[in-house]
């Protein structure tokens, strides 16, 4: 059985109201999301649910790059 890590949802609410996260579709709505994400790594202590809203900003960014910033990798042959 997974376990379950305690949180306040009424506080988790109100972080998902005040950010507003959702699926990524522009730069600059990348950036907003990064500098929240910039903001609560520089934090010495996160509460249950912003390091639920930050596992959450990760995810939407890490996909947003994915789709957005694919890295050409070209296999060079070597001499030898």
């Amino acid at each position: 059985m997974k376990e379950r890590h305690p949180y306040n949802s009424e506080a988790y609410s109100k972080l998902l109201s005040q950010y507003q996260p959702r699926v990524i579709k522009t730069e600059e709505e990348n950036e907003k999301f990064l500098a929240v994400v910039e903001d609560l790594l520089s934090r010495s202590h996160l509460t249950p649910e912003e390091n639920m809203l930050l596992e959450l900003l990760v995810r939407l960014i890490e996909n947003f790059e994915d789709q957005h910033y694919q890295l050409n990798y070209e296999i060079q042959p070597t001499n030898g």
